[in-house]
């Protein structure tokens, strides 16, 4: 395996958080927008935030944004403190970093000799803040209407989130986070080699993202928390139409909460244990989805796969059913 494994603290003792922090927000558009490949910001977000920025400006941080590598200091991707919730804030941020600590720290990360793309941060680097925080305020005054429209979204995720923790399923809930992390039991499995080990006791702060449906970022080197940040579920509804998606469960269904709809549908069938061919055909999902939802909730320790003769037979894991009862539908109650 070429990424990295950051081990987590045993389930029953992981503090687990959710900030509605929205630089991760703003740096993930940048990102989008700035270079390639896309994230998957709606074409039309990415047209009017590229009219919304100071060209001059632009073009004095694109070379950042537009390089490959994954190496962005905390200060300079805008999350430098995790407990910021105001988007006029953002930028305020940016200001307040030390410019030349903020160069010393990328050239000392490159052993010194830094590559060309941060050569405007090295050679001027109070120029390239003024320059980067103009850019941050353009883009979350643009952004500003498209945050407001998914407050619905950030707060049913953060009510997601607390139902997790307070049901002993943070397991299963870590499960559902995307690419380029994954769970896999008491492990996340990250895209990059980090050189951390494990969680040491840090709390995980979980970020959901107003940004594209394929952005994920995550930091593990810090000191006081390890972070993940990912698109808020029922991101691509509001994309479309403006409006947040009804991508809540019903009301009285904190299994559906916690796991998502169609996780929670699987779960529930597995007493009757289902080959994976009827579960398809049952929810009218394809083989793949099906596949992947599957791969999430067995890394999760919640189902387990069996093949018998030419089919495949699902069944709940003792801490699948267990979670499933502990977190039964109570609309009929």
């Amino acid at each position: 395996m070429t990424g990295g494994v950051l081990r987590l603290d045993p389930v029953e003792r992981l503090s687990v958080q959710v900030t509605l922090h929205p630089g991760g927000t703003v740096f993930s558009v940048l990102k989008d927008v700035f270079r390639a490949p896309p994230e998957r910001v709606p074409a039309q977000w990415r047209t009017a935030l590229r009219m919304a920025v100071p060209t001059r400006a632009l073009d004095a941080v694109r070379p950042v944004f537009a390089q490959g590598g994954c190496y962005m200091p905390d200060g300079l991707a805008l999350i430098a403190d995790l407990t910021t919730s105001n988007l006029a804030e953002v930028g305020a941020g940016l200001r307040a970093l030390d410019p030349h600590r903020a160069a010393a720290e990328v050239s000392a990360y490159y052993d010194g000799a830094p590559p060309p793309a941060w050569r405007g941060l090295v050679d001027d680097p109070r120029g390239f803040l003024t320059a980067y925080a103009l850019v941050v305020d353009a883009v979350a005054q643009a952004l500003a209407p498209r945050w407001r429209r998914a407050e619905p979204l950030l707060s049913r995720e953060t009510e997601r989130v607390g139902a997790a923790v307070v049901t002993g399923a943070v397991d299963a809930l870590l499960g559902t986070l995307p690419a380029p992390v994954r769970y896999q039991e008491g492990r996340m499995l990250l895209t990059h080699r980090c050189g951390i080990e494990a969680l040491a006791g840090r709390p995980l702060v979980l970020m959901p993202l107003v940004a594209g449906y394929s952005s994920g970022m995550y930091g593990v080197d810090r000191d006081d928390a390890v972070w993940f940040a990912y698109p808020v579920p029922g991101l691509g509804h509001l994309a479309t139409t403006g409006t947040p998606g009804d991508a809540a469960p019903p009301d009285g269904d904190p299994l559906g909460l916690v796991l998502g709809p169609v996780r929670s549908q699987i779960l529930r069938r597995l007493p009757y244990r289902p080959t994976l061919g009827g579960l398809s055909r049952e929810l009218s999902l394809s083989p793949s989805t099906l596949t992947y939802h599957c791969d999430q909730l067995a890394a999760a320790g919640l189902l387990h796969r069996e093949r018998q003769g030419r089919q495949v037979v699902v069944t709940a894991t003792p801490r699948g059913t267990a979670l499933t009862e502990l977190l039964a539908d109570t609309r009929d109650d």
